[in-house]
């Protein structure tokens, strides 16, 4: 199966990593990072992995002015960066959303058609005013949307202790992959020549996770799996490099 990224847009955060002045204004980092979603290709349909980032994220007036967290990142795309723009929405059949924070979830209004899936204790955390206070933008998802809430309640599958498959074939695998958000889900996707693990904000870049979870790390490490993380700028080279024949 083939897996792509699409990349939606770009994030820049603050240069300080902590401290009250990173709440103030200014004070950019000069390097961005990208904001990927993926798409597999499998035999029933189109998987989209993560929906990305919409392009009002970019327009004034999108985030809530009194909420800190909003301030210490600032997205960067239009409306040509969108998933919607790089691929044909009738043409998806599934959409697993690894968690419900805006550059996961912003673009997920042209997708409503397919199937949804989302960890059904993320549902609970992220609706109404707890969610906003949390940092999710329920008032910004589409009027109508009603998600398949996933209840890990499958097999075990190498470190992971429950998992959930989406297409029933072992294919598109959903795993706990907690820390980011409580409820954060990954997928691991296999056919009978590749393994990948799209890990969303599990780690920043594939490098990170060893020292993140050295178990999962030494698992993906036996199985041969392709470690694609959100915001990592390597992701679409060692999608590149899977492709490859060895």
């Amino acid at each position: 199966m083939e897996v792509r990224a699409l990349t939606t847009g770009r994030v820049r955060l603050k240069q300080a990593e902590r401290g009250a002045r990173r709440y103030l204004s200014g004070g950019w980092s000069d390097a961005t990072l990208p904001v990927h979603a993926f798409v597999v290709e499998h035999p029933g349909g189109l998987c989209l992995f993560d929906a990305g980032q919409t392009a009002r994220a970019a327009e004034p007036g999108y985030f809530p002015w009194w909420h800190p967290f909003f301030r210490l990142a600032r997205f960067e795309l239009g409306r040509e960066d969108e998933a919607a723009a790089q691929l044909d929405p009738a043409a998806v059949r599934w959409v697993v959303l690894s968690h419900l924070h805006t550059d996961h979830a912003g673009g997920i209004a042209p997708f409503t058609g397919a199937e949804v899936l989302v960890a059904r204790e993320e549902w609970a955390r992220a609706r109404g005013y707890g969610g906003r206070l949390r940092g999710y933008l329920p008032q910004h998802w589409p009027a109508g949307l009603v998600p398949t809430l996933v209840d890990l309640d499958g097999p075990a599958l190498g470190p992971f202790g429950a998992t959930y498959d989406v297409a029933g074939d072992g294919r598109l695998v959903l795993v706990p992959t907690s820390g980011h958000t409580p409820s954060h889900l990954g997928m691991v996707v296999r056919d009978e020549s590749s393994t990948y693990l799209l890990a969303g904000d599990l780690v920043h870049t594939a490098g990170e996770l060893e020292a993140a979870d050295p178990e999962l790390a030494a698992w993906c490490e036996r199985e041969g799996a392709v470690v694609l993380a959100a915001h990592d700028d390597l992701a679409p080279s060692l999608l590149e490099r899977a492709a490859v024949p060895t």
